[in-house]
């Protein structure tokens, strides 16, 4: 009788340690766990993605067509890469952007008076520490004239298009009045100085319109 009640019992104490309701337990954690560990990969892939810089169509024309060019190593300056102060952004950069979506980098006109739009744009190298402003004749061509201005380029210098029509400013010590048969480039520092880059019928000249 006792070696039944002893039998019995190794039965029930082995059907108890092997029930379903604990194996479903384990793979509950299990479960748990893998879920976990996906939902961090997942977050970090997405904040990854966020803080790649946005590149706009014009921006990527651009580059294509610096791509052009040999030996480039130049695109098109980004938020990413020029890191504005947020309060300066918000005050100077956003408002104009609804209206504008690629300011302060690029600026769309016919700058050189022929007819066709040309587009300036400021851009950075591979290096990210060099900055100048290119200006693209005739882009809408198979076959585009490419100038550069580096002169008082940097990474925090919003352009514009200045409209046709008279300029006053500085041009060394003088006093001038210039009256702009094209529209122009202006080039702006917020709240420090800015000038306008303009063409006189063979190249680009710069006139102080602001210290």
């Amino acid at each position: 009788m006792r070696l039944l009640i002893f039998i019995t019992g190794l039965l029930l104490l082995s059907c108890g340690q092997n029930s379903p309701g604990q194996k479903d337990t384990k793979a509950a954690k299990d479960s748990t766990v893998t879920a976990g560990d996906t939902t961090t990969q997942k977050a970090q892939v997405n904040a990854t993605d966020s803080s790649a810089p946005v590149v706009s169509p014009l921006a990527l024309r651009v580059n294509d067509i610096l791509e052009t060019q040999p030996g480039n190593k130049w695109h098109v300056l980004n938020d990413h890469e020029a890191k504005w102060i947020k309060g300066q952004f918000d005050y100077f950069i956003a408002p104009k952007r609804k209206e504008h979506p690629d300011y302060p980098y690029i600026a769309t006109a016919d700058f050189d008076g022929d007819g066709s739009t040309d587009i300036a744009a400021i851009v950075t190298d591979d290096k990210k520490i060099n900055f100048q402003l290119v200006i693209i004749r005739n882009a809408d061509e198979k076959t585009p004239r490419i100038m550069t201005w580096k002169e008082d380029i940097a990474e925090d210098a919003a352009i514009s298009v200045e409209p046709k029509g008279v300029v006053e400013g500085m041009d060394g010590e003088k006093t001038k009045k210039i009256s702009l048969k094209a529209d122009g480039i202006n080039v702006e520092y917020f709240e420090t100085a800015s000038f306008v880059l303009y063409w006189n019928g063979t190249a680009f000249k710069r006139i102080q319109t602001g210290d």
